[in-house]
């Protein structure tokens, strides 16, 4: 179904408007019933505030697609997964859920999407067998990457602004690769209603924020956000799609890497919250949160225009490979870096 240039633009006002009339609202209902994400030693703010803004998020995502978009088992499957994790999320701000349970949601709403729409990774299946990989395996594999990148935005939403606008960069670099593509029409109505939901968000949500998202809405993003993509992957395997993968969800990626690499040099558990993301590592530098947060936009907008360039150009399989290796040393050498000045400045990490 073709659509006009006003259908586009409709189609990533509404969520605007709907998250910056909701919000308010929701918030004045947190402060009502106590919803407040009190400081900790490892968060940066130093007054509680309302905590539900992930549910103006999720209403301004996922009540929105019906009126715009038909709803399919991509779709649906989606939306009852996004459901199951602002639950999760709720209830996790408010009673603090144990790691593992909450682990378990998430692979629980990763393993609907996947399984509800098999048929959508055939080509993972069919690559992955030429190596004597089962189909549980690359099943497992796929819903791995899904909570891995919902964790990552679990983690970075750690100061005002940061990872909902990191999802809103997201969300625009995919619709830009989408709108190149030309064919997946439907999750370019996705993208823009997402970066919709979460500019809106964003006018609230930035320094100094007057709500937080909570798990229920960094959750959501990531999930979202890595389920899209898989949804519009249509290329077969290779180490294109594999760059170009990791590049357009480098910070969130790079992040929690860096925290698993971390906790293991501290012998910490994964698990146990600490103030040596890269954030605080630029905050410990003396920037203020505002500085800190567009140095990282920044380096989202550089690393998705990148993820864009790397889909769409012809480069070789050898350039390709140099390009993994080359930043495979440099992403070391900077978690190396990036421990000595957690050290040097006395950042805590236990």
């Amino acid at each position: 179904m073709e659509h006009t240039s006003a259908w586009y633009i409709l189609i990533i006002i509404v969520p605007f408007c709907t998250a910056i009339i909701l919000t308010p609202l929701i918030t004045k209902l947190a402060l009502r019933y106590g919803v407040l994400d009190k400081p900790a030693f490892h968060k940066t703010h130093d007054e509680a505030k309302p905590l539900l803004g992930g549910v103006s998020i999720f209403i301004s995502f996922a009540m929105i697609l019906p009126f715009f978009l038909p709803l399919d088992k991509k779709l649906i499957s989606m939306v009852v997964s996004t459901l199951i994790l602002v639950i999760t999320g709720l209830y996790d701000d408010l009673y603090d859920l144990k790691p593992l349970l909450k682990l378990t949601a998430q692979a629980t709403a990763a393993s609907i999407v996947v399984l509800w729409n098999a048929n959508l990774f055939r080509f993972f299946i069919e690559y992955f067998s030429n190596y004597n990989v089962s189909t549980a395996i690359v099943y497992f594999l796929i819903i791995g990457w899904i909570v891995l990148i919902i964790n990552a935005f679990n983690l970075i939403d750690g100061i005002d602004g940061l990872a909902v606008g990191t999802a809103a960069i997201i969300f625009l670099a995919m619709a830009i690769l989408s709108a190149f593509d030309g064919g997946r029409m439907n999750m370019l109505g996705v993208q823009l209603i997402g970066a919709g939901a979460c500019l809106g968000f964003l006018i609230y949500n930035y320094y100094p924020a007057r709500v937080y998202m909570g798990d229920s809405g960094s959750m959501l993003l990531g999930f979202v956000l890595a389920t899209v993509h898989l949804y519009t992957i249509k290329y077969p395997f290779s180490a294109q799609l594999v760059l170009g993968s990791i590049f357009i969800f480098a910070y969130p990626a790079l992040d929690i890497s860096y925290a698993i690499y971390r906790r293991i040099c501290y012998r910490n558990s994964l698990f146990t919250a600490d103030k040596g993301h890269i954030h605080h590592v630029l905050l410990s530098f003396g920037f203020s949160v505002p500085k800190t947060v567009l140095i990282i936009y920044a380096i989202n907008i550089v690393f998705a225009s990148f993820a864009i360039l790397l889909m769409y150009l012809n480069i070789p399989v050898q350039f390709l490979f140099l390009i993994g290796i080359v930043t495979a040393i440099l992403v070391m050498i900077l978690f190396k870096w990036l421990i000595i000045v957690s050290k040097i400045n006395g950042i805590t990490t236990k």
